[in-house]
């Protein structure tokens, strides 16, 4: 009587379900490493320190909220005059497109009307 693995019904280079199976003492062990460890609240190191780093963003900039405060500025103050610049670059924006249209009109550069208008280049 034939005992190989052909005369089971295998070739010699199949396995079978047993052939595959570990010990069960032998751990899974993943061919991922975890380079990462994690600290007792369940945050990853790097993320710990992104934490700590925020929270001192954080403290720095209340504590500079509290110095503002208390030179008298307030969030409405902010607000008006965050207002007012819009205000003004929008009258601005307006006042360069009047002078560009009357370059247009007269055929020069609009740098070359700022003169005549008393207009600071640079402004």
């Amino acid at each position: 009587m034939d005992t190989s693995s052909e005369a089971h019904g295998r070739s010699r280079f199949s396995l079978s379900l047993n052939d595959l199976r570990r010990p069960k003492t032998t751990a899974f062990k993943s061919p991922l490493q975890n380079t990462s460890q994690k600290s007792s609240n369940g945050l990853k190191n790097s993320e710990q320190d992104d934490v700590q780093e925020l929270e001192k963003k954080l403290e720095t900039f209340n504590t500079e909220i509290a110095e503002l405060e208390s030179r008298g500025l307030n969030v409405e103050m902010l607000q008006t005059h965050i207002d007012k610049l819009h205000q003004y670059n929008e009258l601005k924006d307006c006042a360069q497109m009047v002078l560009g249209r009357i370059a247009v009109l007269e055929g020069v550069r609009t740098k070359d009307l700022y003169p005549r208008y008393n207009l600071d280049l640079e402004d």
